[in-house]
């Protein structure tokens, strides 16, 4: 694992170079029972050996779409293998012909597992470096038909038990492209719900039913107060793979520093400011409590665009310009979700298209305000980057910056796109 990370940073180190891609490359990997661990044969065996010749008529596939095309995969090329031997080949598959930098999906399916789909992206090479057959190694978990593991919260405080805790679990995969570390494991998508709740009961435990989650995936936990404790907002939180970490897991809980007491951010996807976030990247808030935008305040929000013609090939990306006073923003869409708990600000579609080569094109947002959904007081308003200009800002003068449990401080309001 440890040359793999370091065979990503090199590639990173080489992609912000400018480099371009091109070229083709392979996954291969090994299909895993995600219950057992026992590795799972979707070929036909060969001369005593197991998962040897293809099998284009069975019910257990790997594939992906390529450029629009399904692809099945083929078994690991037989090499040194042989009868004699003991190289084995079980659960190894590999996928060839995939264009360098390309983001694609990848499906497994058998009888009796439920179907996997996850999402990854070849790595992007530099030109200059002989790239004939590039290697990535993508494993994969299927689990059967079923299979789910309820998780029990304990949420204590100093040793005592706190009930009306909210649990909130989110599922987390910040890139396409992260690997689970144990293993090289690619992350399922989560295609339904992305947050589960559950409220301590008077024992301070809080069960979140496994058959709410997606088995294999990663999933970061948040427990929070809605109301303050002798003055201080608590929080605490635990991260968890559904199916795979243990049943039982404790909250100890904790007053972070530099929050409001009743109303702050748990978590967000800028709070990594080294995270690239695509050509579509959006800003995603998690809250400890239900929020809304604050009436009236779509003339405040603003994108500003922070980039450069790195590339010099005469192509650099531009926002419009935002017109004041006219009730809406030229630059943004902020929406919240139904429970009321996560807040996502995107980019309207720039004037000029964005270049993916001009690296560290980072998009700024401001005037986002919020408050908790149903607050009818100024008080509670919170905004993220900057107040704003437009004149409903001028209602909420003493609005304060939203604050971050993550960061101990305001709340990022800049994403990294490339």
């Amino acid at each position: 694992m440890q040359k793999l990370k370091k065979a990503f940073v090199v590639l990173s180190l080489l992609t912000a170079t400018g480099c371009g891609s091109g070229g083709e490359g392979r996954v291969v990997g090994f299909v895993v029972d995600g219950q057992s661990g026992q590795r799972l044969n979707f070929f036909k065996a060969d001369d005593g050996k197991n998962n040897i010749d293809d099998d284009d008529e069975s019910k257990s596939q790997v594939y992906a779409i390529i450029e629009g095309e399904f692809r099945r995969a083929k078994p690991c090329g037989k090499g040194d293998l042989s009868k004699e031997n003991a190289i084995e080949a079980d659960g190894c598959y590999q996928i060839e012909g995939i264009p360098l930098g390309e983001e694609f999906p990848i499906f497994a399916q058998a009888p009796g597992y439920e179907r996997f789909m996850g999402r990854y992206t070849m790595q992007t090479w530099n030109n200059d470096v002989e790239q004939e057959g590039a290697q990535e190694v993508v494993n994969l978990r299927v689990f059967p038909v079923g299979f789910a593991v309820d998780y029990r919260f304990l949420v204590n405080l100093n040793g005592r038990a706190v009930p009306d805790a909210k649990v909130n679990c989110q599922y987390r995969v910040d890139q396409s492209n992260l690997l689970q570390t144990a293993g090289n494991f690619l992350a399922p998508e989560a295609t339904g719900s992305t947050t589960v709740s559950a409220t301590s009961d008077a024992n301070g435990i809080a069960v979140i039913p496994g058959a709410q989650l997606v088995n294999g995936a990663p999933y970061h936990c948040e427990a929070v107060l809605a109301g303050a404790v002798d003055g201080h907002a608590l929080s605490g939180q635990a991260d968890i793979i559904a199916g795979m970490s243990q049943p039982e897991q404790t909250f100890m809980l904790s007053s972070p520093a530099a929050t409001d007491a009743n109303f702050y951010a748990v978590y967000s996807n800028a709070d990594d400011p080294n995270a690239l976030l695509g050509q579509n990247g959006s800003l995603v808030v998690t809250f400890n409590r239900p929020v809304e935008i604050a009436p009236r305040t779509e003339d405040c929000q603003v994108a500003a665009l922070d980039t450069a013609d790195r590339d010099a090939d005469g192509n650099m990306g531009r926002f419009v310009t935002d017109q004041l006073n006219n009730s809406s923003s030229e630059t943004v869409n902020a929406t919240v979700s139904a429970d009321g708990l996560t807040l996502t600000v995107g980019f309207k579609t720039p004037e000029t298209p964005l270049d993916a080569d001009d690296r560290n094109t980072q998009v700024r947002f401001s005037g986002i305000i919020v408050r908790p959904r149903g607050a009818a007081d100024s008080v509670q308003v919170r905004y993220i980057g900057a107040l704003g200009a437009c004149t409903e800002a001028n209602v909420y003068g003493s609005a304060q910056p939203l604050r971050s449990v993550r960061t101990s401080g305001a709340q990022p309001s800049s994403i990294r796109l490339f």
